[in-house]
């Protein structure tokens, strides 16, 4: 063996146990990770609030359709007025037709500061008759007038009873009404339809009229 083959042999085991090798190292290939995009997350609306109901308005109360006949609201109307106590005669009744009411005055012969007691009401004539029964002739209505402590005596109830009123709008007619009474005078001013009425005295002299007003 050569002394250079002998050098060489020698240099392998030194670079052998040195742990170096003379082959060439590779470089080992590195992968690379395609970067993706990652996507951009999109904003998610959020559900919008629930619109404030408007507050719900009671609908109108429905109009009432009037129940009532024409004139019904009279029925029944009464009124009073005098004082009870003395005695008192009766002297006339008359009637008068006004441009705005029919008017019926009765007349005491006593000189007072007051009238006698009275008390006047409106009847429907069908529903309420005379106590003798119903007499049609009076029209729809009548104005029943009581006074109290009131005698006929002398006065000719047959020559001025009944005062009829053919021409007039509302009254037929005036006329007696029966009472159950000697101390009790009673009148009736028959209507043809229901009406508004006032009833009120005077004195010097005594009277107590009845004014029925025209519609």
């Amino acid at each position: 063996m050569t002394k250079r083959t002998i050098q060489t042999v020698a240099l392998v085991f030194i670079l052998a146990a040195a742990g170096c090798t003379c082959a060439p190292k590779r470089a080992v290939p590195t992968a690379t990770i395609p970067q993706t995009a990652l996507p951009t997350p999109s904003a998610t609306p959020l559900p919008s609030l629930p619109t404030a109901i408007p507050p719900t308005t009671a609908p109108p109360p429905p109009t009432a359709a009037p129940t009532s006949q024409p004139g019904s609201d009279y029925l029944g109307v009464k009124k009073q007025g005098g004082a009870l106590g003395g005695t008192w005669t009766l002297k006339d009744v008359r009637v008068g037709a006004h441009e705005d009411r029919f008017r019926v005055v009765i007349e005491m012969n006593e000189p007072r500061d007051h009238a006698p007691f009275f008390e006047a009401i409106q009847v429907d004539n069908a529903a309420v008759p005379f106590p003798t029964g119903h007499d049609p002739t009076w029209g729809a209505a009548r104005i029943d007038l009581v006074i109290s402590d009131l005698y006929l005596f002398d006065f000719p109830v047959s020559e001025r009873l009944p005062i009829p009123a053919p021409e007039n709008p509302v009254v037929t007619r005036v006329d007696r009404y029966p009472t159950e009474s000697d101390a009790h005078v009673g009148f009736s001013i028959g209507l043809r339809t229901p009406a508004a009425y006032e009833a009120y005295y005077l004195t010097d002299p005594v009277r107590i009229v009845i004014d029925v007003l025209y519609p």
